[in-house]
C-alpha cells in the first residue's frame, strides 16, 4: 500500500499486482474489512449506493479492477491477471485488518472467485451472478468487436444491455439520458475483452476447490437465462456455496435495491447477528 492509506480510513491507495500494475483502491467507513469487485460496465463508482449502506457497519474498499478508472491495465490480457489483483488487494488489506470479506458483481464476482482461490485471507465470499461462462450468441463478438473498431461504442454498449441483461428499449434510453452514460461508453473496449472471455471460460473439475471460505451465490429471479445459467454453474464449482434467489430482482440489485443487497452480505458476514 501506498502512504494514502492509514488515516481515517478514507480516501484511496494503490496495491501493486504481480505483475507491476497499480490497483487503485477506494476507501470508507468503519469496521470489518470488505473488497468490493465491480463488474464490466463502471469502475468503483458503481458501488457508492451499496457503500452508503454498508459502512456504518464495514469498512469498504472498493477497487478499479485493471483498465478501469484510476488503476493500471498492463500488456495483454487474460482473467487470471485480475484474479491476482483482487488477491494482491485483499493481502494487503489483510496485513494491516486482518482476514475480509469479499464481494463481486458480474464479471468482477468472477474475478472475486478466482482470487478466493489464491488467499487464505478471505473470511466471507459473496458472489452477484458471476458470468463466465456465459454464452453469447453466434457472431455476437465479432460483429461489436468490428463496430467498437469503427468507433461505434454505443452499439457495443447498448447491446450488452439490451442482448445480455435483456433490458428494455425504455431502461436503455433511460441509462443513456444519465449523467453516467459517457463511462459506460468508456469501457466499450473492455467490456469487449471481459466478454470473450465470459464466452470462452471454462470451469476446470477442482479449480476452486481452494475456496475455503463459507461463500454465497445471489442470483435475481427476474435475472436473463444466461446469467442465470452461468451462476448456478458457479455455484456448482465452488464447494459448499450456498445460492440464495432475489425475489423481484434482476443483475442489478446492488444498484436499485442497495439496501437490501447491504441487510444480505453484512448478515452473511455475522454483523449484527450470527451469519446466515
Amino acid at each position: 500500500m501506498d502512504s494514502h492509506e492509514a488515516a481515517g480510513l478514507a480516501g484511496s491507495f494503490g496495491v501493486q499486482s504481480t505483475d507491476g500494475t497499480t490497483i487503485r483502491v477506494w476507501v470508507q467507513g468503519k469496521g470489518p474489512p470488505i473488497v468490493l469487485v465491480h463488474g464490466s460496465l463502471r469502475d468503483h463508482t458503481i458501488f457508492e449506493p451499496l457503500v452508503a449502506h454498508l459502512q456504518p457497519a464495514m469498512t469498504t474498499y472498493a477497487i478499479d479492477r485493471r483498465g478501469f478508472g484510476a488503476s493500471g491495465d498492463g500488456d495483454g490480457y487474460t482473467i487470471e491477471q485480475e484474479f491476482e489483483d483482487v488477491a494482491a488487494v485483499v493481502d494487503a488489506i489483510a496485513a494491516r485488518a486482518g482476514s475480509v470479506a469479499l464481494w463481486g458483481h458480474s464479471y468482477g464476482a468472477g474475478c472475486a472467485m478466482g482470487a478466493a482461490a489464491l488467499t487464505n485471507n478471505v473470511s466471507r465470499v459473496i458472489l452477484y451472478e458471476p458470468g463466465l461462462g456465459i454464452a453469447y450468441p453466434p457472431g455476437w463478438l465479432e460483429t461489436h468487436e468490428e463496430a467498437l473498431a469503427g468507433g461505434d461504442a454505443e452499439k457495443v454498449i447498448r447491446a450488452v444491455l439490451i442482448d445480455i441483461l435483456e433490458m428494455s428499449e425504455e431502461d436503455v434510453e433511460t441509462r443513456r439520458a444519465a449523467p453516467q452514460w459517457p463511462a459506460y461508453l468508456n469501457a466499450a473496449a473492455t467490456v469487449l475483452r471481459e466478454a470473450r472471455t465470459e464466452h470462452t471460460w471454462v470451469y476446470r473439475p477442482g479449480a476452486l476447490d481452494r475456496v475455503d471460505a463459507p461463500t454465497l451465490v445471489l442470483v435475481g429471479a427476474e435475472t436473463s437465462p444466461p446469467l442465470m445459467r452461468s451462476t448456478l454453474r458457479a455455484a456448482a464449482a465452488i464447494p459448499g456455496a450456498r445460492t440464495q434467489v432475489l425475489g423481484g430482482h434482476g443483475h442489478l440489485a446492488c444498484i436499485t435495491d442497495p439496501s437490501l443487497i447491504a441487510s444480505i452480505i453484512t448478515q452473511f458476514c455475522g454483523i449484527g447477528g450470527a451469519p446466515s
